[in-house]
C-alpha cells in the first residue's frame, strides 16, 4: 500500500488493473485469440475541417443491427466537435459529413 501513496491511488490502481489484464491474457482463452481485422485505423483525421487534428474516444453500440459510433474530432485550431458513423460490419464506417454536435463558439 505503500506504492499507492508514493504515486497516487489512481496511478496504482491503473498499474493493478493491467497487471491483472496482462495475467489474464496469458491464461484465459478469451482474451488468448484477440486479433486485429485491420492494419487500418477504424477512425482517423481527414481533410481541413471539422476533424482534421485527431478523431479521440470513439464509442460503439450495436442498435436495430447496424453498428453506430459516437467520437470525439478536433479541428486545427483545437475545437472539439463529435461526429457520428455508421457500420454494417463494425469495420467499415461511414462518417457523416457534419457534425453532430458543435460548440456554439470556436
Amino acid at each position: 500500500m505503500w506504492l499507492a501513496r508514493r504515486i497516487g491511488r489512481k496511478a496504482w490502481l491503473a498499474l493493478l488493473f493491467c497487471s491483472l489484464l496482462v495475467r489474464a491474457q496469458n491464461s484465459d482463452p478469451v482474451f488468448s485469440g484477440w486479433h486485429r481485422l485491420s492494419a487500418e485505423p477504424i477512425v482517423s483525421p481527414r481533410g481541413s475541417g471539422w476533424e482534421s487534428a485527431g478523431t479521440f474516444n470513439p464509442a460503439v453500440v450495436f442498435r436495430r443491427g447496424q453498428f453506430v459510433m459516437l467520437y470525439r474530432a478536433q479541428d486545427q485550431a483545437g475545437t472539439s466537435r463529435l461526429g457520428y458513423a455508421e457500420s454494417n460490419d463494425g469495420i467499415q464506417f461511414v462518417r457523416r459529413p457534419e457534425p453532430v454536435l458543435s460548440p456554439q463558439a470556436d
